[in-house]
């Protein structure tokens, strides 16, 4: 259960790292600690609603300070930073762009 935990770690290393399970966390008013990587540098604000660290003595460092980030900031940012209202508006726009990209021949193709 989210709600009672201190924070949520994410320890994985992959660039890839989607931000969906921190972004429920931070929801859910849970501090998150998690490297930088992928979309996790986007929805953690260091300081404020968990931390990023660059290695596993930071990363226990910053379980052990979890406990001063203030539920109530994460969940507030959560809302504003991730609404239904702003996801859907934010996927909208990029719709928008790639369709506006597609008609003008402006597409990346891939190289392999």
């Amino acid at each position: 259960m989210l709600t009672a935990a201190r924070c949520l770690l994410v320890p994985s290393l992959a660039p890839e790292t989607s931000s969906l399970v921190a972004r429920e966390a931070l929801a859910c008013g849970t501090p998150v600690v998690a490297f930088p990587n992928g979309a996790l540098a986007e929805a953690v604000e260091h300081g404020r609603t968990g931390f990023l660290v660059r290695d596993v003595a930071g990363m226990a460092e910053a379980m052990g300070a979890a406990g001063g980030i203030d539920p109530g900031v994460c969940r507030a940012e959560a809302r504003a930073r991730f609404s239904l209202e702003r996801m859907v508006a934010d996927y909208f726009g990029a719709y928008e762009r790639l369709a506006h990209a597609g008609r003008h021949g402006t597409r990346r193709t891939g190289t392999g």
